[in-house]
């Protein structure tokens, strides 16, 4: 009975939802000279403001997703290290302060004078006005501070390991649609990378053998989405090359123009995309058609959501199994992330 109304309930509350939208829309905002004047009508000559919008409420809910995501992990982390702390306390009859005051107090490191004089000079900018003097202080207890964090985590990991601490909460991910998005390599690799990117990006471009070098290293472990992400604010001609690289896919050689116009970013006006599709070897009056009509702008828009709904907020962002990593990267960051899903999946 609980149950059946509890339904009812929610059935009745979506209802009114649906009434109070199409009202919303249907709402008369004014009335000139007899005739009204909705607030669908409105909003069609601000299509561009409510847009922007939509794209930072879609931003504001993946960023508080992933920060949510982020606080769980750190307070679990928390518990776990209190809890093994102690447990290896009290087995050795002692409180966890003296614990820690023998096994990572104890075991620091002193700041060699080579490292505070590297830090001192790494730092200056923000040294500036302080003297040298007060300044190596400041560095010291930073080294000191940051080794006393590493000696921890470090004593942390091997309690972890020595009570057989089983962590059951993964790392954040993101899910994303796939299905009929530009993508090379083996449709069941355990490893799939999607890039949010952008042509006329020049971080983009230098991701691109990075990710180049990730395909050849991995082979058929990795496969490789690529998805739209044109930053028109500062990038024009983004827009069109997104547009011209999907129109180049119409005649299977979305890679080709991909590859092309990455070589060639400052070459993206639409007589160039045409020129580099002919000598490509694609049919031009096609290609042509399709880049002037605008066949692809929905598509590419629908792209931009999707990557602002996953939390894209610049170029490139790659996501390795739906985890993200943001801006250009060196192959060493990706490499990690990559190594660990294969160890998660057991390869």
């Amino acid at each position: 009975m609980v149950l059946a109304r509890t339904r009812w309930i929610w059935v009745f509350a979506l209802t009114l939802l649906v009434v109070q939208v199409g009202w919303s829309q249907s709402n008369t905002l004014a009335v000139i000279d007899g005739e009204a004047l909705t607030e669908a009508e409105v909003r069609a000559t601000a299509s561009g403001e409510f847009d922007a919008i939509e794209s930072e409420r879609l931003q504001f809910q993946a960023t508080t997703r992933q920060k949510e995501h982020q606080a769980l992990e750190q307070a679990l982390k928390g518990i776990i290290a209190d809890r093994v702390l102690g447990a290896e306390a009290d087995k050795l009859g002692l409180t966890i302060e003296a614990l820690l005051a023998a096994q990572v107090d104890g075991n620091l490191p002193e700041p060699s004078q080579a490292e505070m004089d590297n830090i001192y000079q790494m730092n200056q900018q923000q040294l500036a006005g302080v003297s040298r003097e007060v300044g190596m202080v400041q560095v010291r207890q930073f080294l000191v501070e940051r080794n006393y964090g590493v000696a921890l985590e470090n004593f942390v990991a091997s309690l972890r390991a020595e009570y057989a601490v089983e962590s059951l909460l993964g790392p954040y991910r993101v899910e994303l649609d796939l299905a009929g998005h530009p993508a090379t390599g083996p449709e069941d690799a355990p490893i799939i990378l999607v890039e949010f990117s952008d042509f006329e990006c020049p971080f983009c471009r230098r991701t691109q053998p990075v990710i180049a070098q990730l395909e050849e290293t991995y082979a058929d472990q990795v496969r490789h989405v690529y998805r739209q992400f044109p930053l028109t604010d500062i990038h024009p001609r983004a827009q069109k090359a997104a547009e011209a690289s999907l129109c180049a896919g119409d005649q299977g050689e979305f890679w080709p123009m991909h590859d092309a116009m990455f070589a060639e970013p400052i070459e993206l006006e639409v007589a160039s995309l045409k020129f580099k599709a002919s000598s490509l070897g694609l049919d031009t009056d096609a290609f042509a058609t399709c880049l002037d009509s605008g066949d692809y702008s929905d598509q590419v828009r629908d792209d931009l959501r999707a990557g602002m709904a996953a939390g894209v907020t610049g170029t490139p962002t790659i996501y390795i199994n739906g985890r993200p990593v943001s801006g250009a990267q060196d192959i060493s960051a990706y490499a990690a992330i990559i190594d660990d899903e294969l160890a998660r999946a057991g390869q």
